[in-house]
């Protein structure tokens, strides 16, 4: 979730002038009292970039957000229309010239001025060109409105879509030119007469002004809560079937469709946007057909839909398209509406919702289409399924996120010429998640849903305890990804892990107190402006309330910085109290008296025991306890505000003085008292230095280990392989007969090793001669006289003569191996003569 930076900001707090474009008119001493509003969902701001159009009562301002923050003058400006009622929902037009105003029961539609005249320093109000649509339609005799919504294809934004709560659809291709488009409708359709339609020949229109209607039992099956579009065709990845798509939710809690929904003319702006909804259409279309038809059991109702799919299309693709350059360089494309199959779409549902979940009554309803992305580098067709997430909003503030994974595909009714009537399909929306936002149980129309500008799968829900930020971001991401991948092994065991393990991202970001929940509700607008940043504005019993999210994505270094900062124990981003209303708004009991009493003749006559005094002192007695209870409630509140506030600074003074105490252990203070011989700032400096020696040495060690490493499998030798190729170098410089030294040193041995080599076989052979010499003079010994030597000390000598003889063999030997091992070429060395020496 984003972070609450700020709540409402001063330029928005009374007594700034912000807090004026939100009051109400001060109520005049004839004022009548408040009719109570009907139920439903009330949107009194609607936001045109960093513009906002506030209705207040019957009139409607306008105000420039930017312009507030810097205290600019006008405040703002007042928009004079003729409207009777008090406004309850204001629309903006997908281009930002029309507003669509609607009351209870009448719908209104405003044409903007240029920004140049709302930004002028003159500050009288406006008088726009106003048209009320559907005067006949809408009006006090017939049903309320449920629902205005601006049809996504429509041509140049001016196709209003109009839903009451009877149940009556209406699309109105509005054109200033032409004022009968204000009053006849492009298509009409009366949802209880399509959901007991047999074909398509029957009449589906609604029912004339002033046409007696009869009982029937879907009037409150298809009694209309709320209704919306499935989605926005400039997005890429959205498939062709979901911004066609009219998605209606009741208020018994059944969700129904209508699909396609299209004007007589639409249009597409040329985009990426534009592309993957044609390619979409085309693929899911030849598929279904194609697979249809080469199955022979498939049903007839089957074959017909792909047959009447299949000319839809054809109409779209084979028709001559319009080309229209608009005046912001966009590039559209203007298509007619087929006319092959009929212009009204079959009424698919009520959906079965999977698990069943206990009875619920719908309030409003949200609805996001999984994207279609292609990843292959090559530009192949977009191809995927018009799956989707519907989010329904119950009138306990609880929140069904339903995944629709067969999506809607466009159907009518069968034509008379069809030998099938038309069932209800078994359609599936499947309850991946339920959240409870308010646990208090307690019914409210009045609650709505608001998607959010910055990214997708991310809304507000705005309810009487505060307003609710949800995000299905963290899992849905993942959801697409294994949707469209084309790898089928073990997918249902990977999808069923996934959606069990689906957590929205669910905060308050805006709270209210307890006691004002039977107030009334306000939908939240979402903007998204550098100038004034990403803000969350509603407005609450006539004031203001707004918090500023933090825009930033991802994690910066600055990011970073600030966490590892100390922060207050006891921080709390909480919205810093303003005085209520109560406190300020001046009180006139004599104009209280005068709007439930209206006899004015009283006022100046005697007072006497008379039942009209009675009665007025009554009426007093009644205001004045209705006002002075309201302010004890708030001087109560305050009240408890204020030993709240005492609670909270007690708190931050323990806490402090905990915080103090480390930072003397720390600091060694606290063993100041106790005759250390370092403490204070020595101590520190002293632990200081061991840290850097300790930091020191470690970075030595991890230097030298990274020389060792880097000599690692390198041209460079190490200083034990210097040693053995000196070593090399001065064994082949020894075998050169005429070196004079071992090595080229000055004080170098001066017997090379073939010297030494021959200096042994000499001895050797010195030796054995001398042996056998002294054998023969002993045996000469022997024999002349009679002495004896005894045999051990023969057999000792023997034996040390055989060792002497062995070791110099052994000697002469190893070193004849060593030189063979060094590359030198060497003959057998045998017991000979000194000149039998080994050849080099």
């Amino acid at each position: 979730m984003p972070k609450v930076v700020s709540h409402t900001p001063r330029w928005l707090q009374r007594p700034s002038r912000g807090h004026e474009l939100f009051a109400p008119k001060p109520s005049t001493n004839r004022a009548l009292a408040q009719k109570e509003k009907a139920p439903g969902i009330r949107k009194t701001i609607a936001a045109r970039n960093s513009e906002v159009f506030v209705a207040v009562g019957n009139e409607i301002r306008w105000a420039d957000l930017e312009a507030l923050k810097e205290h600019e003058q006008p405040v703002y400006r007042v928009l004079k229309i003729s409207i009777p009622l008090a406004i309850e929902r204001l629309d903006m037009s997908p281009k930002g010239d029309y507003l669509a105003v609607s009351t209870s029961h009448t719908v209104h539609i405003v044409h903007l001025p240029e920004p140049s005249l709302l930004t002028s320093a003159d500050d009288s109000p406006i008088k726009p060109k106003t048209f009320q649509v559907g005067p006949t339609a809408h009006v006090l005799e017939e049903s309320p409105i449920a629902s205005v919504l601006w049809h996504p294809l429509g041509y140049h934004g001016r196709c209003l879509v109009t839903i009451t709560r009877a149940g009556v659809v209406r699309l109105w291709e509005i054109n200033r030119a032409d004022r009968s488009s204000f009053c006849e409708t492009t298509l009409s359709i009366d949802l209880q007469k399509l959901a007991n339609a047999k074909n398509d020949q029957e009449n589906l229109s609604a029912s004339q002004y002033g046409a007696t209607k009869g009982f029937s039992p879907d009037a409150a099956d298809l009694e209309v809560a709320s209704a919306c579009f499935g989605d926005s065709p400039d997005q890429q990845g959205v498939h062709g079937w979901a911004p066609m798509t009219l998605w209606i939710a009741t208020v018994s809690g059944d969700v129904y469709a209508l699909c396609p929904l299209l004007p007589s003319k639409w249009q597409l702006v040329n985009s990426d946007g534009a592309d993957t909804f044609k390619q979409t259409l085309i693929t899911t279309i030849n598929i279904n057909h194609a697979n249809v038809t080469e199955n022979d059991s498939s049903p007839i109702e089957e074959m017909s839909l792909a047959d009447k799919q299949i000319k839809w299309l054809s109409d779209i693709i084979y028709q001559e398209p319009f080309t229209e350059q608009l005046s912001d360089d966009d590039v559209i494309t203007i298509f007619n509406r087929p006319s092959s199959v009929p212009a009204v779409p079959l009424l698919q549902g009520p959906f079965t919702i999977v698990p069943e979940v206990e009875d619920f009554e719908l309030s409003d309803m949200i609805v996001f289409s999984l994207k279609t992305f292609t990843d292959s580098q090559d530009e192949e067709i977009a191809e995927g399924l018009p799956s989707a997430v519907v989010c329904l909003l119950t009138d306990t503030c609880e929140v069904h996120v339903c995944l629709d994974l067969e999506g809607i595909v466009g159907r009518w009714l069968p034509s008379v010429e069809d030998e099938y009537k038309p069932e209800p399909s078994e359609h599936v929306l499947a309850v991946v998640e339920t959240i409870a936002l308010a646990n208090d149980g307690v019914s409210s129309p009045n609650q709505s849903i608001t998607p959010d500008v910055r990214t997708d799968f991310s809304f507000f829900v705005s309810h009487a305890t505060g307003v609710f930020y949800m995000s299905l971001e963290p899992w849905i991401r993942h959801l697409e990804s294994e949707l469209y991948e084309p790898q089928i092994e073990g997918a249902d065991f990977r999808l069923q892990r996934l959606l069990e393990s689906a957590n929205t991202v669910t905060e308050r970001c805006m709270r209210r107190n307890a006691r004002d929940t039977n107030k009334d509700v306000t939908s939240c607008v979402v903007i998204e402006e550098t100038s004034i940043g990403y803000i969350v504005l509603t407005v609450f019993d006539n004031e203001p309330q707004a918090v500023i999210l933090d825009a930033e994505e991802g994690t910066t270094e600055k990011d970073i910085e600030e966490a590892l900062q100390w922060e207050d124990p006891a921080g709390n981003n909480r919205e810093a109290w303003q005085p209520p209303k109560e406190f300020w708004q001046p009180f006139s009991l004599h104009s209280s008296l005068q709007a439930v009493h209206r006899s004015r003749a009283l006022w100046n006559e005697e007072i006497k025991l008379s039942p009209a005094n009675l009665e007025v002192l009554m009426a007093a007695h009644r205001v004045l306890a209705e006002h002075t209870e309201t302010l004890q409630l708030r001087v109560s509140d305050l009240f408890n505000r204020c030993q709240r506030l005492q609670d909270e600074y007690r708190d931050q003074v323990i806490r402090v003085a905990e915080v103090m105490q480390k930072v003397d252990t720390v600091t060694g203070k606290d063993e100041a008292q106790s005759g250390a011989r370092l403490y204070g700032n020595k101590k520190i400096e002293d632990r200081l230095e061991k840290v850097q020696a300790k930091q020191e040495a470690q970075k030595q060690r991890y230097l030298a280990l990274r020389r060792k490493m880097a000599s690692v499998n390198t041209s460079q030798l190490s200083d034990k392989e210097v040693y053995f190729v000196e070593e090399l170098h001065t064994m082949e410089g020894s075998l050169d007969k005429e070196a004079h030294r071992l090595t080229d040193n000055a004080d170098g041995s001066e017997v090379p090793v073939w010297g030494r080599l021959d200096k042994v076989k000499d001895l050797q052979q010195k030796l054995s001669k001398e042996v056998e010499g002294g054998v023969k003079a002993a045996g000469e010994q022997r024999a002349g006289s009679s002495m004896k030597v005894p045999s051990h000390s023969r057999r000792a000598e023997h034996d040390q003569i055989q060792a002497m003889l062995q070791h110099q063999t052994e000697l002469l030997q190893a070193t004849a191996e060593r030189l063979r091992s060094n590359g030198v070429s060497i003959a057998e060395v045998v017991d000979g003569p000194a000149e039998e020496r080994m050849a080099i």
